[in-house]
């Protein structure tokens, strides 16, 4: 319970696409604006589909094992497989076919916001093949060999960790860049907030925390400086700072794609808060408990009131009720192993306290004991940041979408005509 991401091929068949999708907006961002990156763009295009069929063939093929998979028809797997084919083929025999007619398009220099989202178009791209190959290795050795293995969470922590580290910090420096061309010291010199944030930040963690937790002490300084980036970009898209800006009509003209840029990456920085705590302080324990029994667990003292049957509509259960104090006001959880009659089949509820901090998790087990349980508890703390970080971000996407600018068929309204006599009088 609690868990955000275990690399299973069917979670990676959702992420690739994702991220490729991530580099194709950005991407097309550089040609709206210059009218740049025309065949990046196009070839962004194809790759990001042709990903999202793939996800299609894992999950309905039965190529892959996987506990999230629908279906396991070989048949449908082959159809599936030939439409890939025939979609993702022509459509890069076209693009190879007019790739020589397209214009290369404006000019920019190295240091410029066409070419950092360049670079982080292609870190993205990096990280969409290492998960690509730590996906679909296992089926390359079992077809070339007959071999049966597995690739888990020590082949990403180890390729795909170093690549998005650098690409989250690249992320703040993209929207500060001006088209075209900029100077370093410029760039500096409107990060210096986040980047001073961002080391106090580093500085506080490693004092709170201990040279022992420097790595989790970093993450979240990278998020706060994600963060504190995306609010410095509306400072200075409003003028904060400037002498005679007019701050309150600038901030009534920012584009609702505009607040997209800043909303969508601060959303990311606390998604990245919420990893790196999930990641450094995870806590669980197993212990067989008694009714009246109190333990101690991430700093809490957990007391298990009573253990008896329970029944619900459909089905039958063995219920454990504990009693949670510390931190705050104490509480009750409820946790349960149920049977379903109907279908002779048998689940665990976990109990599951949610707040701002973390989440706490109470499962109970069968027990060797006579009259005890088998509990299994775990703490995981900032959770909630994970995915309302990621809410954050679809908000942004949702804000981008609402701008007029990019909804088709919808003109700004034209004044109506003045008629003669009213100009008349």
């Amino acid at each position: 319970w609690g868990g955000w991401w275990f690399w299973d091929p069917v979670e990676n068949a959702s992420l690739m696409p994702w991220l490729m999708g991530t580099a194709l907006l950005h991407s097309a961002l550089v040609l709206e604006k210059r009218g740049a990156l025309i065949s990046w763009t196009i070839l962004l295009a194809i790759m990001t589909f042709s990903l999202s069929m793939i996800g299609t063939f894992l999950v309905r093929s039965g190529v892959l094992t996987s506990v999230h998979a629908f279906a396991v028809d070989p048949e449908r797997g082959a159809y599936i497989l030939v439409f890939i084919l025939i979609a993702t083929g022509s459509a890069l025999g076209l693009y190879a076919w007019r790739a020589p007619a397209m214009r290369t398009g404006a000019m920019f220099s190295p240091l410029s916001r066409e070419a950092g989202i360049t670079l982080n178009n292609l870190f993205l791209l990096a990280a969409t093949a290492t998960v690509f190959l730590g996906t679909f290795y296992p089926v390359f050795i079992d077809v070339l060999s007959g071999d049966k293995i597995s690739v888990g969470p020590p082949y990403y922590n180890l390729t795909f960790v170093p690549l998005f580290i650098p690409l989250l910090v690249l992320v703040a420096f993209g929207p500060m860049l001006n088209w075209k061309r900029d100077t370093a010291r410029a760039v500096l010199m409107r990060l210096r907030w986040p980047i001073g944030v961002s080391v106090v930040a580093a500085a506080a963690g490693v004092a709170v925390f201990g040279i022992a937790d420097v790595g989790a002490a970093l993450g979240i300084a990278l998020g706060v400086w994600l963060i504190v980036a995306a609010f410095m970009l509306l400072a200075r898209r409003w003028g904060i700072g400037r002498k005679g800006a007019e701050t309150g009509r600038l901030i009534r003209t920012t584009p609702l794609a505009f607040w997209a840029v800043a909303v969508a990456h601060a959303g990311l920085g606390v998604t990245t808060i919420g990893v790196t705590a999930i990641t450094a302080w995870t806590d669980s324990e197993v212990v067989t408990m008694n009714p009246g029994q109190t333990i101690e667990f991430a700093g809490r003292q957990i007391t298990l009131d009573a253990l008896g049957p329970g029944r619900g509509p459909n089905y039958q259960a063995d219920q454990a009720r504990f009693r949670v104090e510390g931190r705050g006001q104490p509480f009750l959880m409820v946790s349960e192993k149920r049977f379903y009659p109907s279908s002779q089949t048998q689940t665990t509820e976990a109990g599951i306290r949610g707040e701002a901090m973390g989440n706490l998790y109470i499962s109970v087990g069968e027990s060797a004991t006579p009259g005890a349980a088998t509990v299994r508890l775990w703490w995981h703390p900032l959770v909630g940041w994970i995915w309302g970080g990621t809410m954050i971000m679809a908000f942004g996407g949702v804000l981008s979408l609402s701008d007029r600018r990019t909804r088709l068929a919808m003109p700004a309204r034209k004044a109506a005509p003045v008629k003669a006599t009213e100009a008349a009088t």
